[in-house]
């Protein structure tokens, strides 16, 4: 049986060509575009427009989604994380999160993530593969099609490291960007990185509106080896070198993602720090208290927080503490797909004889 080609990786020539193929006229390539990004078709009998005939061929070539929901799980202010089921039966993390004015979905890259930071649990276990640009699309319209309108804002912070499988992503996101398509402004979208150097370098490179997010969490390289694998882990020095080479090119703001670890990376010494890297890259700080995924890693109290932004501020540190939302639902990234994991493990164990 041969395996069918997801339809949204071949959009543009290649769809053109399949239809020439055969014999169908140009304004076709539009139509199917148009169920595709416009109302997330998930059936090609969906497409009313078309041919019986054509659908039937569309069929046999191509499938038009590649995620099903396994779970969902709703929290507070009707935050939403979805576990979402691949093709190949691997689970991925979705997450929708609401505000007064805007609705953005948190979008993961990659089945497992080979950075595997000490605080996040998307790492463990490791790399299993990257999702194709078809399999990252999917996510915001299976979010779309569940809240019956299109999203505001996409932010690439999910499960992986979206710099460690750039090449599909970029292809993602310019079809999320491109008018003919979903037609979201480049300025909704937030790419998230632990710090790879060489890929923050090529966004650079390609000055697109995108937003830059530095999951920084630390402002020594001692400190960021307690929480970052040497494997992918660059000096603070690069990491930052390369984010003012970003502001510059492309004129966007970057954001620095600090999870506050009581005890940890909470200190005076780190406020002064944190606040000097600001202000050496004209960024802004993004603070929020450590979702814990086990008891190696502590939540700060909110006190805690409190006197570590006053410092902050105190030192001339743009600084925005984030609602931690989701805690309720299993909120940190990968914490869903690993207890799933863990469920089926154990129904495996019981089991055997």
């Amino acid at each position: 049986m041969t395996t069918r080609l997801h339809i949204k990786d071949q959009v543009g020539e290649p769809l053109e060509r399949w239809l020439e193929a055969h014999g169908q006229k140009a304004f076709r390539l539009k139509q199917i575009e148009q169920w595709l990004y416009q109302h997330w078709a998930t059936d090609f009998a969906e497409m009313r427009n078309l041919s019986t005939e054509l659908r039937s061929e569309l069929e046999n070539d191509f499938t038009c989604n590649s995620v099903t929901q396994t779970e969902c799980l709703k929290g507070a202010g009707d935050t939403r994380k979805y576990l979402l089921t691949l093709e190949d039966g691997e689970t991925i993390e979705t997450v929708l999160i609401r505000s007064a004015r805007r609705e953005t979905v948190c979008v993961s890259t990659q089945v497992g993530c080979p950075v595997q930071c000490a605080f996040c649990a998307s790492g463990r276990g490791g790399l299993v593969r990257n999702l194709t640009s078809a399999e990252i699309v999917d996510q915001v319209f299976h979010v779309c099609r569940d809240i019956g309108r299109k999203i505001t804002n996409v932010v690439v912070m999910g499960i992986g490291e979206p710099l460690l499988n750039l090449t599909n992503l970029i292809k993602a996101l310019e079809q999320l960007c491109d008018s003919r398509y979903f037609g979201l402004g480049a300025r909704r979208v937030t790419i998230s990185t632990s710090g790879i150097v060489p890929g923050i370098q090529k966004l650079a490179d390609m000055r697109q509106q995108w937003k830059l997010a530095l999951s920084l969490h630390a402002t020594r390289d001692e400190l960021r080896a307690q929480f970052i694998p040497r494997r992918y882990r660059y000096s603070l020095e690069q990491v930052l070198d390369a984010c003012a080479d970003y502001r510059e090119a492309t004129g966007r703001m970057v954001t620095l993602e600090y999870a506050l670890i009581a005890g940890r990376n909470d200190s005076r010494r780190d406020a002064t720090e944190l606040a000097e890297i600001s202000r050496r890259l004209d960024a802004k700080i993004n603070l929020i208290a450590l979702n814990p995924i086990s008891d190696a890693l502590a939540r700060p109290t909110d006190d805690d927080v409190k006197r570590f932004c006053r410092q902050l501020e105190d030192h001339n540190g743009r600084v925005t503490v984030r609602l931690s939302r989701g805690e309720d639902i299993q909120g940190a990234c990968g914490q869903l797909r690993h207890h799933r994991k863990r469920k089926e493990a154990d129904v495996r164990c019981s089991s055997e004889p």
